[in-house]
């Protein structure tokens, strides 16, 4: 083995283990934030009415955070692109959009449904 196909192996490693750690703290802030939170009934009405009011092909943008939903359905929302200096913010408001959504009946994907991702430092 070459030392740099050792050292190669040697930072998947390392990077395996901050992953790891990454999604724990996230796991952490998920529960903390998201989990442990529940929408409210206005919050509910907002996103139906929101919804209801787009046209297939239309956008929702929350500016404070830089998501773009776009909507693909009647009930269904698609995360589009996250434009932000606050991952953090962006994905706990990524993450309460699909709690708000399953309790008004409306699809929010967020899996992998990214066009784009850019992190402003």
């Amino acid at each position: 083995m070459s030392y740099c196909a050792f050292r190669f192996r040697k930072c998947d490693f390392v990077d395996e283990k901050i992953s790891d750690s990454a999604e724990k703290v996230w796991r952490e802030i998920k529960r903390k934030y998201v989990d442990e939170w529940e929408p409210s009934e206005s919050d509910v009405e907002w996103l139906v009415k929101t919804v209801s009011g787009m046209k297939v092909g239309g956008k929702w943008i929350i500016p404070a955070v830089g998501v773009t939903f776009e909507k693909v359905g009647e009930n269904h929302l698609r995360l589009e692109s996250i434009v932000t200096n606050d991952m953090l913010s962006a994905m706990i408001a990524i993450e309460k959009t699909k709690k708000v959504g399953e309790r008004a009946g409306i699809k929010v994907d967020v899996e992998k449904a990214a066009d784009y991702i850019l992190f402003h430092p």
